[in-house]
This record gives structure tokens, sequence and C-alpha cells, in this order.
């Protein structure tokens, strides 16, 4: 996703808290404060920063429904830096951890887009058709059959 929109699945920022005098760390730190502030941090490119914040989050509040948004996020930051290796780690998390959630296929989404971007382009296409199988009526599904499509017959670089 571009723009900043958040891809299908990912709830969008929550609003600013209502108190911005409350002492960061305080006890009324609720996910949604915590996502907000991360989504702020993302938005300003400020990656580490947003990467340690929606670690808090996950920390936190792992059951919590933004953990998995969260874990998305931080795979997101690492993309965005084009380190592809720790994004992939990060992005992976989600189908692991929150394979039901809304991110979970746009996380394997990514994952491939990692991979292909790794020049690892038949673990692309695995991955790609593991987002078929698994979340077959998803957005990311969608994309995932462009993606594999656009590989060409072998999906194997030209050697």
């Amino acid at each position: 996703p571009t723009g900043g929109a958040p891809p299908p699945g990912v709830p969008p920022p929550a609003p600013p808290p209502r108190n911005p005098a409350a002492p960061p760390g305080g006890r009324d730190v609720t996910p949604e404060k915590l996502y907000a502030q991360a989504m702020t941090s993302f938005r300003a490119e400020e990656h580490g920063q947003a990467v340690l914040e929606f670690t808090e989050l996950i920390d936190k509040f792992p059951k919590h429904a933004l953990a998995a948004s969260s874990q998305y996020w931080i795979g997101e930051a690492y993309y965005r830096q084009r380190d592809f290796n720790q994004a992939l780690t990060e992005f992976q998390k989600v189908p692991d951890l929150y394979p039901q959630s809304g991110p979970a296929a746009e996380s394997l989404l990514k994952v491939g887009l990692c991979y292909r971007a790794l020049h690892d382009v038949p673990r692309a296409r695995e991955t790609w058709q593991q987002v078929l199988k698994s979340y077959p009526k998803s957005d990311a599904a969608a994309q995932a059959r462009t993606l594999i499509s656009s590989l060409g017959a072998s999906g194997r670089p030209a050697r």
C-alpha cells in the first residue's frame, strides 16, 4: 500500500488521546494510544521509533486486536528502510502468530515481496501461492495472482 493508507484488514490509526497531558508510560496507557503514537512516528518516517512503539504495544498487549497490525507495521518499517531480511522476519510473524487476523494475508504478500527484493523468485512465487491457498478471498490474494503472473511461465530469473 502506498500513500500511507493502511492495507485492507489493518485498522487506521486511533484518534489522538483525549488527555495529552498524561505522562507517557502512565497507568492509563492503552493499546489505542500506543498505536496512535507509533503510527505518528511511522508517518513522520521515524521508522526506528515506530518499531520501538509498536513493539511496546505487542509486549504490553499481546492478545489485543491491534497487536497483529502493530506487527505488520514493524515489518513495513523495515521494508521501507530496504532491510528486506528483517522485514521478511517481521512480516512472517503476523501469519505465524495471528493467522486469523486482518493483516495476515497482507503480511504474507509482503513476505513474497521481500523474497523478490532479495532475488529469491521461486520462494516469492511459493509464498504468493500460499496467500492464494490460505486467504483466497482476500485483496492480498488478488494482488498475489497479479504478481505470480508477472513472473512469467518459469518464475525463475534467466541465467
